[in-house]
């Protein structure tokens, strides 16, 4: 690892920009200088290498959180979709059902007025044959009527006719 890539990857770490990150790394060199110098070059490849590990490891959990949300979105999404879907099946079956029972109280309520003018028909029906009987018994009424008229009329004309033309009696 070069010391350009090592400055821009500790300024990645630490979040702040190079020129920072080489002044603490200047700082740290300065307080670590005497030690660093006492460390044998295999031990630094180590801590290069368990650096890199390290980097390896942040990427990896970086991916894997990414993948995480991308599932978690993904799962979020289905649920919406069929939340969706259940609601739309649920608003059909109520319509549905809704328009079952309006056709039945469709039917229902013609088939009381069915049997409603059925009622009327045969009520009329019933008055039609009262009335015709009624209508009967008054031209019987009538004709019985006249006929007595006529009797008493002639029984009238015939008082008349003897009292004016014929007399009574005497």
């Amino acid at each position: 690892m070069n010391r350009a890539s090592v400055i821009s990857e500790l300024a990645k770490v630490l979040q702040v920009n190079e020129s920072e990150a080489e002044r603490i790394l200047r700082a740290f060199a300065q307080v670590i200088g005497p030690v660093a110098a006492e460390v044998p070059p295999y031990f630094e490849r180590y801590f290069e290498a368990q650096i890199q590990l390290v980097l390896q490891k942040i990427d990896d959990l970086e991916r894997s959180t990414q993948q995480r949300f991308a599932e978690m979105n993904r799962l979020t999404q289905q649920q919406i979709s069929e939340l969706r879907q259940s609601t739309l099946q649920q608003i059909s079956d109520l319509k549905e059902a809704m328009n079952q029972q309006i056709s039945e109280l469709r039917q229902s309520t013609q088939q009381q007025i069915s049997d409603l003018r059925h009622y009327v028909d045969q009520r009329l029906d019933a008055f039609d044959k009262r009335l015709d009987a009624i209508d009967r018994r008054l031209d019987r009424l009538e004709k019985w009527l006249l006929s007595i008229l006529v009797m008493i009329l002639s029984g009238v004309l015939a008082i008349i006719f003897r009292i004016y033309f014929g007399g009574w009696g005497g």
